[in-house]
């Protein structure tokens, strides 16, 4: 009976641990790695020389796009979508997602809209320390 009481007790503390961690102040920091674009039918590829991860994309151009895809290089080279954006979209334009890579693709699939994509940035996530002084 004793070990009942412990497992009533699983479901009431787990998710407060969990929640904790999502309470913890972050900020986005710029990636400080190098950046190469290659230029491919329908889009272009960033590479970044090592993996990172990357949180945050944020596109900065001129104009409005529609329809931008983005793929994320996984382990083994294959490239895995990970967020579509149908609508129209104005710069500067910021995309959340979760990955660790070091290749992303933005695909510009048609050709409306008469914007232009000018430059990526790719951030990731730090906690915030806090000074109590």
């Amino acid at each position: 009976m004793i070990r009942w009481k412990y497992l009533l007790f699983i479901p009431i503390y787990l998710p407060v641990i969990g929640c904790a961690a999502l309470f913890t102040e972050q900020e986005y920091v710029l990636i400080e790695q190098p950046v190469d674009e290659k230029a491919v039918f329908y889009g272009m590829i960033f590479s970044m020389p090592e993996k990172a991860d990357v949180r945050k994309i944020v596109l900065l151009g001129r104009g409005k796009t529609q329809n931008i895809e983005i793929y994320v290089r996984d382990k083994r080279n294959r490239w895995e979508p990970k967020k579509k954006i149908p609508g129209g979209i104005r710069f500067p334009y910021e995309i959340f997602l979760i990955a660790e890579t070091d290749a992303i693709k933005i695909i510009k699939p048609t050709t409306t809209g008469t914007g232009h994509i000018d430059t990526v940035q790719f951030y990731t996530i730090t906690d915030k320390k806090e000074e109590n002084k």
